[in-house]
């Protein structure tokens, strides 16, 4: 999915834009498979007082431009990603019509009764999912039935449609933020399909990607590639800091300190199956939203699958002990934490630091994989 494309270059840089950090990534392709060339990131540390990255356009694109430099980045074009929680994403149902005009005018007419926004404020992308191909053999199957009611039935085929937007002005402050850093846009993405192009490739059974970010946590159900559930809940790996930071009497960037070796410490030692206490309050707010994704989900009319088979972690958080077992066995699923570069080649030296940056750069470096498609 993309809101607008530019020329192609022969490296792809993916950057990722949250609220707490900025992560970048640069891709090649050697003999057909993604290459890394090369990665960076800045974060806000502590309790820093910080503008929003889109309150703070100027900023934002002065810091990429520094992050890319560190970096050594060769691409002057760029892709990038709206946040699951300045997305709008519906999928409908409309009439299969040949006629491109006609068709958008159906889409816009449905979207236009569920958009939080004037139509006429919003970019938008359809993306339909449904080929000729299974309509024709739907009709194939009933071709004993009279010829006025295959007819009607062929005049009723109908194509599910995901759409998905963001309000102009958000578009805007991204094109100003990377004419800033002298960054070229080569298409907005949205995190959703950033995640699955990174985690997911082409496995088309239903998933559910957990990304836990600093701020927010995101969940998307994914089935065929294509996000059915987005959503996003206002809790994330700060509100692990801050409840460690109350009950240690820690300065915010200890308390973010200690819980970061908790997580590379799980990684060295066999405590995988054992949920820290600190961790369990922000586990069952997690649970329960999942519980309410799944509902939505098998109550989807245009959903086919209907139950999730397998669960992604992905995020800053998402090493933190316990969590992958805990989600496991409350759930009744298989839950791994995602790798990003399970794609990717990338000297072998390099894996040990690329293990524990990997999961916060899950959304940059499906950015960089979308021209690779």
């Amino acid at each position: 999915m993309k809101f607008f494309g530019g020329k192609k270059s022969n490296s792809f840089l993916g950057v990722d834009i949250g609220a707490s950090s900025i992560k970048v990534v640069e891709l090649g392709i050697e003999k057909g498979r993604p290459k890394l060339l090369t990665y960076g990131y800045s974060e806000y540390r502590g309790s820093e007082q910080h503008l929003s990255p889109f309150e703070d356009v100027k900023g934002t694109g002065t810091l990429l431009a520094e992050i890319c430099k560190k970096a050594g980045s060769k691409s002057v074009v760029a892709m990038a990603a709206l946040p699951t929680s300045g997305v709008f994403s519906t999928i409908i149902s409309i009439p299969a019509v040949k006629d491109q005009k006609e068709q958008q005018r159906l889409v816009d007419a449905e979207v236009s009764k569920l958009t939080p926004l004037p139509i006429e404020q919003m970019i938008t992308y359809s993306t339909f999912f449904d080929g000729e191909k299974g309509n024709e053999k739907k009709d194939q199957k009933k071709e004993k039935q009279p010829s006025v009611e295959k007819t009607q039935q062929k005049e009723e085929k109908n194509v599910r449609v995901l759409v998905t937007g963001a309000a102009k002005t958000l578009v805007q402050k991204y094109v100003e933020i990377f004419k800033v850093a002298k960054l070229s846009l080569q298409a907005i993405d949205t995190e959703a399909f950033a995640l699955t192009r990174a985690l997911i490739g082409k496995d088309k059974s239903a998933t559910l990607i957990i990304d836990l970010g600093s701020q927010r946590t995101n969940l998307t159900i994914v089935e065929k590639g294509i996000p059915f559930i987005s959503r996003s809940m206002n809790i994330g790996g700060d509100t692990i800091t801050r409840r460690l930071q109350e009950q240690m009497q820690f300065s915010f960037t200890e308390a973010e300190r200690m819980k970061r070796d908790l997580g590379v410490t799980s990684q060295t030692q066999a405590r995988e199956e054992t949920l820290p206490p600190l961790l369990e309050t922000f586990i069952q707010s997690l649970l329960n939203e999942i519980r309410y994704a799944f509902q939505l989900y098998a109550n989807m009319e245009m959903a086919q699958q209907k139950n999730v088979e397998k669960v992604i972690l992905t995020g800053g958080s998402a090493h933190l002990p316990g969590i992958p077992h805990y989600l496991s066995k409350s759930l009744n699923l298989n839950v791994y934490r995602g790798d990003p570069w399970a794609r990717i080649s990338y000297p072998e030296e390099l894996r040990p630091v690329l293990d524990e940056v990997g999961p916060r750069m899950s959304v940059a470096i499906g950015l960089a994989m979308r021209e690779m498609e």
